[in-house]
């Protein structure tokens, strides 16, 4: 992670999701919406009125309740539905909830004897209005912590897959090559212990038979089905748990944290009720615009002077909210001037309503941040689950192809050479006997430590591979000496370029009847390298069947693909590099 941050800038259509997402109705909101409720009505109304405590109190816990049992029945009503956003229901019941709230209070007022002609409209108006700035920023809020809880939830899920599968892989893989050669060593051994009698039979045409027979009815058709078969090999799934913190950096760029646009947009909205409240309909749309043109200039300028200056996240939560309140300042020299019915009491009340929005939309923010670098995080460890799982497929096919080419080769040679041998004399020595034996058996041991290059450099194989081609088509390679080197290190690499290189050339001439041919191997990270071939054929038909070359390319590969460029074919794979590393 870098030691500066810049957060992704809001916008309305992500704003809108996260007002309609599944936490709007969260118990996370409804407590969160306890402060302004009460906070209003402990400051706002003691400023203005002056009420007694209690009276503060009792209207404070009517209008909290008056929000949340609508809102508690639309969460219900939700039940059972399927998670959507539905931003539209939401801030249809936010305003109905503060409707009700409003009605609430007017209502207790009548009751106590405290009501006033002029609050009709401020309760019935302003009371929707700060219901819905309020709990539509608490609904952000709770939204970006609790994605970033589940995306905390998730990584550590997959941690405990990856470390599962590194601390096991090499285990694995070796286990699936022992019960492969055991398996070939059952079914080979009647057909060996055949050879043998009849070795010990002195007749030279019974032991050509068993030879025959053996090679025929065994071991080539093992080596095919070997060759062909697949390993199911996903990896293990469960639950782990959560010790994942949040990501704190060391540096974040303070002025990205300041959004001058959304900020002046939701004081000005905050601010309608109270406005026509304390003026006429002039006055208010006086302060409303003051307040949206003032915020958002004052927030612009600091956000212009500090979006290059990190600093740390702590001094960030501290500074940012004091812009906000600094930002409502000029209303001190505003208010006279404009002769506005506002006292200095409740100028207290405006600075105070701009710092704890400015720490509302800064914790929204932070919460967001956190919530990115944990996805970056599990994407970075899915990534190297996708290369462990494809290194893992790699080695496993690989295995196959090693044993059926032990089976298909030294073994089927030996036994063909002893049946060879064997047809020279009419009555085999015990000396021949035991050679034929020993061969065999030395064939059998290959099946241990099969190894396909045999110690032959990669651009040699390549070299062969395009020899017998010459005829038919132009191929051009490019693999840098030193990436060559590296490759050759990873055996497993190493065969699963040669063999994609083969798949993607044999496929550009057998299938895209392709004359020119340029192959490139390149370095794609420190774990990954691409194997790009481009050439001017056809390439193969849409819709054709996927065949073992398919299932190979994808056993072999993390990813591979084919696509058409103007009148030539690319042909792309990513290989893993090797696991030693995880």
């Amino acid at each position: 992670m870098s030691d500066s941050y810049k957060p992704h800038r809001p916008t309305a259509k992500r704003l809108l999701n996260q007002i309609g997402s599944k936490y709007a109705f969260s118990n996370q909101v409804l407590i969160l919406f306890l402060i302004p409720a009460f906070g209003s009505s402990f400051v706002f109304e003691f400023v203005r009125q002056e009420r007694i405590f209690l009276e503060r109190l009792l209207l404070a816990t009517v209008g909290y309740l008056a929000v949340v049992i609508p809102l508690l029945a639309a969460r219900f009503s939700l039940v059972g539905k399927p998670d959507k956003s539905r931003p539209f229901f939401v801030a249809t019941m936010f305003l109905l909830a503060g409707f009700l709230r409003g009605v609430a209070i007017l209502a207790t007022n009548s009751l106590t004897g405290r009501s006033n002609s002029d609050e009709e409209l401020y309760r019935l108006i302003g009371a929707p209005v700060f219901t819905l700035v309020t709990l539509v920023c608490f609904t952000i809020l709770a939204s970006n912590y609790q994605r970033h809880r589940e995306s905390l939830v998730a990584l550590a899920d997959e941690r405990y897959r990856l470390q599962i599968r590194t601390a096991g892989i090499r285990t694995r893989v070796q286990i699936q090559r022992e019960d492969l050669v055991n398996n070939i060593r059952r079914i080979l051994e009647p057909a060996i212990s055949k050879i043998r009698l009849s070795l010990t039979s002195q007749s030279s045409e019974e032991a050509i038979s068993s030879l025959n027979t053996a090679v025929e009815d065994v071991v080539r058709p093992l080596s095919l089905e070997v060759a062909g078969a697949s390993d199911d090999f996903e990896a293990e799934s469960g639950k782990a748990i959560l010790r994942e913190k949040a990501t704190v950096p060391h540096r974040i760029m303070l002025g990205e944290f300041i959004v001058p646009l959304w900020a002046a947009t939701i004081m000005a909205i905050g601010l309608v009720a109270s406005a026509f409240l304390l003026e006429d309909w002039i006055g208010a749309l006086g302060i409303i615009g003051s307040t949206f043109l003032v915020v958002f200039s004052i927030l612009g300028v600091l956000h212009l002077l500090t979006f290059k200056v990190p600093v740390h996240p702590f001094i960030a939560a501290i500074l940012v909210p004091m812009f906000y309140g600094i930002s409502l300042t000029p209303f001190y020299l505003i208010v006279p001037l404009m002769q506005w019915r506002v006292s200095t009491g409740l100028l207290h009340i405006l600075l105070i309503f701009g710092v704890v929005t400015g720490a509302v939309i800064f914790a929204a923010q932070f919460s967001q941040f956190q919530q990115q670098s944990t996805t970056q995080k599990l994407k970075a460890v899915n990534q190297q689950l996708e290369i462990l799982n494809a290194a893992l497929r790699q080695e496993l096919w690989l295995n196959r192809r090693r044993t059926a080419s032990v089976l298909h080769g030294p073994i089927q040679a030996a036994l063909y050479a002893s049946a060879i041998r064997l047809a020279q004399t009419n009555q085999p020595t015990a000396e021949l006997v035991s050679e034929v034996e020993s061969d065999i058996q030395a064939a059998l041991e290959k099946l241990n430590n099969p190894n396909n290059l045999r110690g032959e450099e990669i651009s040699m194989v390549l070299s062969q591979i395009t020899e017998i081609w010459s005829d038919v088509a132009t191929i051009k390679v490019d693999l840098s000496a030193e990436l060559e080197k590296v490759i050759a290190s990873q055996p497993l690499a190493s065969e699963a370029l040669l063999e994609v290189s083969r798949e993607f050339i044999n496929n550009a001439i057998k299938h895209g009847k392709a004359t020119s041919i340029s192959l490139r191997v390149f370095r794609l990270d420190a774990n990954r390298f691409v194997v790009e071939l481009t050439d001017n054929g056809q390439g193969v038909a849409p819709g054709a069947t996927a065949g073992f070359g398919s299932k190979l390319l994808s056993e072999l590969t993390l990813v591979w693909n084919q696509s058409r460029v103007g009148d030539q074919t690319i042909s792309y794979a990513e290989i893993v590099l090797g696991n030693e590393n995880f």
